[in-house]
C-alpha cells in the first residue's frame, strides 16, 4: 500500500487516479470516505473539520496491500506501518494562488495552505509520522499529471526511496521579496 499525500491543489487525485490505474491498486481517497461515512463533524468558513479519531477507524476497513491511498489528511488518520511509501506532492506557491482563486477560497483559506506548502508542513508531518525512509517529495509544478505520475512510478520501484529535500519554496519568495504576499492577510 502507498500513499499521495499533499496541500489542497497539488494535483493529488488527478496523479493518483492515474498510478492506480497503471499499477492496477484499489483507490481511496480520504476525503470521499469522511464524507460519505459522515466523519465530518461541522463546516467552518476554511473548510471542513473532521473526525480523525472516526475516519481513521474507518480507513481501516478499506485498507488492502494492494491500494492507493490519497488525502492529505494521511498522516492523521493512518498507521505508521500502514503505508510502504508516501509521495508528498508539492507544487509551486505562485501555481496554488492561482488554483485556490479558480476554486474560490478565501483569503484566509488560500494563504493558510499556500503558507503550509511553503514551509512544508505536509512533508514535514509525513516524515514525522511515517519515518524520512518510506518518505520523498515530488514537484508537480508545471507538469503534466501523467508525467508525474510516471514519476511516482519510478519512485515506487526502487529500494531507497527518502525524503530529499529538494523542494524549496521559502527561498524562492524570499528571493522573489514576496514574504508578506503569502504570509499576511486580512
Amino acid at each position: 500500500m502507498f500513499v499521495i499525500t499533499g496541500n489542497p491543489g497539488v494535483g493529488k487525485h488527478t496523479v493518483a487516479k492515474i498510478v492506480a490505474k497503471k499499477l492496477d491498486l484499489k483507490l481511496i481517497d480520504i476525503n470521499d470516505v469522511a464524507i460519505k461515512k459522515n466523519a465530518i463533524t461541522k463546516k467552518d468558513k476554511i473548510g471542513y473539520v473532521v473526525d480523525l479519531r472516526k475516519l481513521s477507524s474507518l480507513l481501516k476497513k478499506e485498507l488492502t496491500r494492494k491500494c492507493l491511498v490519497v488525502g492529505h489528511l494521511a498522516p492523521y488518520v493512518l498507521k505508521k506501518t500502514d503505508p510502504a511509501l508516501v509521495i508528498v506532492l508539492r507544487r509551486s506557491p505562485y501555481e496554488l494562488e492561482k488554483v485556490y482563486a479558480v476554486r474560490g477560497y478565501n483569503e484566509q483559506k488560500a494563504t493558510n495552505n499556500i503558507s503550509s506548502e511553503i514551509i512544508g508542513v505536509c512533508l514535514y508531518d509525513a516524515i514525522k509520522r511515517f519515518g524520512k525512509n518510506k518518505v520523498a517529495e515530488v514537484d508537480s509544478t508545471a507538469k503534466k499529471a501523467e508525467n508525474t505520475a510516471k514519476k511516482i512510478i519510478s519512485i515506487s520501484n526502487r529500494k531507497s526511496r527518502r525524503a530529499t529535500g529538494k523542494v524549496d519554496w521559502l527561498s524562492l519568495i524570499v528571493k522573489n521579496d514576496d514574504l508578506q504576499r503569502f504570509f499576511m492577510y486580512g
